[in-house]
């Protein structure tokens, strides 16, 4: 019944989607605050479409940073639609991205993996016909300074930055070098190491290490060139405990040599750097380093990172189907990117696809979950292209069990329709042969207890690629929303009850209106004798004096880049037919005067009488900032029994689009 009643509502939705054509539009900006001190700077997250293109355009605050060179993959439920991709722009608007495609639920994911920052998986994005929905995205962090109006003057030969652990693993560092220490604005370049350090006696060069060191190779800066690096570890590789304080150490590889780093002036010492002079001279200076730290504690995990942030490096081999085992260590499968190159007589990666199939033990094992098509995102010179293909994966679609291996099978789903007839720059026809050529791991780099295949075989060799997980396991997540219930008195249960068959009894927040003759409204304990109360609307219709009205709560201040879920329980003593129904209205503009405005969409129920049945409305977004709740009996006869509708603890709640395990939820219509 309740599953039903879920179709019922969510029909209606899905038939004004083919209405307005279902097209939608999912942009914004990534970006951070410039400090933690800075985030009251950033413009609010409405929800509200902006025009990132009009002339004249205010620039965006400066006390953020556009994230730009981020890679965005957003993907429906199940296996039957494409994953859609972009990168957000170097050039003005800084940040930005669009993501254009069916209306739907969404997973996103906003990754490097080469970039600094650690990834953010938003969930349960619903959209509908022509929704454009502005979501502005900040990376989680441990610490993150980036502001560079300071710097430090002199070469040192090691910074070690502190901070405050917020998880249980560090997996990615960021930073920013004014000078590389070799030769500024010229060509040359070095080496930096990066490693952490728990605090211990001592000042932190004598902290222990905690986990591996990662080189960052090629670190060349100064004069024009003002590139930010990073490194990063798998999920713990680099065990931390929350509210310890760590340090973050940079070096260069060669001794002897030094190098420059951006920072500011900071009177709090619990995060303090601590810089080793090229003179040995060392200390606390009361400044903060232009890094970034982040890790686990967020329900993510990455068992299989890219800890060296070197892109595009040794080609794997072109084939038309690729694999890479792995060891899991979450209980699902959040995303996964993989770095790879299509043919120079082929189309754009941006229109290549990989159908990425999850398997059990290796290549050839059995299939596990849901499989998604990944699409591709890069650069395309028209007779090359190359970057990554990437998919997105909601709570549940793929279950995994910690300590066992997968294998992450892609295979090219290319073919004569989408190669033939492309041409390239240089007058290349296709050769439509269907493939890819993903690229190996940076030197240095190898997964442990996995390898990739080709067409079946060991390789030998790792893919360079990212996989992300959901630490903790979850079912229904689609009908995940927060615990707080909007509607005021929505569980029925502290107004003043009506005295007798004439007195209608009050609840606050709901407001009665009737459109029909016949219609009274009573506020009664559901079953003498018992505690539980409801809203009623009861009557004797007859011919010209029909029964109709309700109940309707309006409820104001919400986001539009949220969704909303409405749920309730409905009893009426005579099922839903021609002379007789029950309605739940959904108004997304929230108007409360009219229950005949074309605004609401109502949902006729029940289809069994004088049993409680669920009502779920799927998600709403609201037009206005308010969203109208309606509770509406209508009959036009009640010969041979009396008609009672009953309403009982209805709910409106925001649609969760977190991840699982983080913070409270609870799953609508439970």
């Amino acid at each position: 019944m309740i599953s039903r009643l879920v179709l019922v509502a969510e029909s209606i939705v899905s038939l004004s989607c083919i209405a307005t054509h279902a097209q939608v539009q999912l942009m914004g900006k990534v970006w951070m605050p410039r400090a933690p001190e800075l985030a009251a700077k950033a413009p609010a997250n409405t929800g509200l479409a902006e025009d990132y293109f009009a002339p004249g355009r205010p620039a965006d605050p400066p006390e953020l940073l556009p994230l730009a060179g981020i890679r965005c993959f957003g993907s429906l439920d199940d296996s039957d639609s494409q994953a859609l991709s972009h990168a957000t722009w170097e050039t003005a608007p800084a940040g930005w991205y669009r993501l254009s495609g069916s209306a739907g639920r969404y997973t996103l994911l906003f990754t490097g993996p080469s970039k600094f920052i650690r990834p953010v998986i938003v969930t349960n994005v619903y959209a509908v016909g022509k929704d454009v929905i502005d979501r502005k995205v900040v990376p989680p962090a441990f610490y993150a300074v980036c502001q560079q109006d300071r710097w430090d003057d002199k070469a040192a030969a090691a910074y070690y930055q502190t901070f405050i652990a917020g998880g249980t693993s560090v997996t990615n560092v960021g930073f920013k070098a004014v000078h590389d220490g070799v030769d500024g604005g010229g060509p040359g370049n070095q080496t930096i190491l990066v490693s952490i350090h728990q605090k211990g006696p001592g000042t932190p060069d004598t902290w222990p290490q905690v986990g591996p060191t990662v080189p960052v190779p090629g670190v060349d800066c100064g004069g024009p060139k003002n590139y930010e690096w990073s490194a990063a570890w798998n999920s713990g590789e680099v065990p931390t405990v929350p509210g310890e304080t760590y340090a973050v150490c940079l070096k260069p590889a060669t001794p002897g040599n030094g190098f420059q780093m951006f920072w500011r002036l900071d009177g709090d010492r619990r995060e303090d750097c601590y810089r080793v002079g090229k003179d040995a001279q060392a200390g606390f200076v009361g400044r903060d380093l232009w890094i970034y730290v982040a890790g686990d504690g967020d329900g993510l995990l990455i068992p299989y990172n890219k800890h060296i942030h070197k892109q595009y490096g040794e080609f794997a081999g072109f084939s038309r189907r690729w694999s890479q085992t792995y060891l899991a260590q979450g209980r699902g499968l959040a995303a996964v990117v993989l770095y790879a190159a299509t043919g120079g007589s082929q189309p754009a990666i941006q229109r290549q696809r990989l159908r990425l199939r999850v398997r059990k033990a290796g290549p050839d094992g059995p299939v596990v979950g849901v499989e998604k098509i990944a699409v591709g995102e890069g650069i395309h010179t028209g007779d090359a292209s190359w970057g990554t293909f990437g998919a997105v994966f909601a709570p549940g679609e793929v279950a995994l069990e910690p300590g066992r291996t997968y294998a992450l099978d892609f295979e090219s789903i290319e073919n004569y329709a989408s190669l033939h007839g492309y041409v390239n720059i240089k007058g290349v026809p296709s050769d439509e042969k269907a493939g890819f050529n993903p690229y190996r791991r940076q030197p240095g780099e190898s997964c442990e207890h996995g390898t990739a295949y080709k067409d079946g075989q060991d390789a030998g060799f790792d893919l360079d690629m990212q996989i992300v997980e959901y630490e903790h396991a979850v079912e229904n997540w689609a009908r995940a929303v927060d615990p707080d219930n909007l509607l005021l008195d929505g569980d029925m249960q502290s107004g003043d009850l009506a005295k007798d068959d004439t007195d209608t009894g009050s609840l606050a927040g709901w407001t009665r209106f009737t459109t029909g003759a016949a219609t009274a409204h009573r506020y009664v304990v559901d079953v003498p004798g018992q505690d539980n109360r409801i809203l009623r609307v009861q009557g004797e219709a007859t011919p010209g004096k029909p029964i109709d009205g309700g109940y309707v709560q309006r409820v104001a201040g919400l986001s539009h880049l949220d969704t909303w879920r409405i749920t309730g329980r409905v009893r009426c003593s005579w099922p839903l037919d021609a002379d007789h129904a029950c309605y739940v209205g959904i108004d997304p503009t929230g108007q409360d005067a009219d229950s005949k405005a074309d605004s609401i969409r109502w949902a006729p129920l029940p289809s069994i009488h004088s049993i409680f049945v669920a009502f779920d409305g799927g998600p709403v977004r609201t037009k206005t900032g308010a969203i109208s709740v309606w509770l509406r009996a209508a009959a036009r006869s009640t010969a041979g029994f009396p008609f009672r509708a009953d309403f009982d603890d209805f709910a409106l709640r925001r649609v969760h689009t977190g991840i699982p395990g983080v913070h409270p939820v609870r799953i609508a219509a439970d």
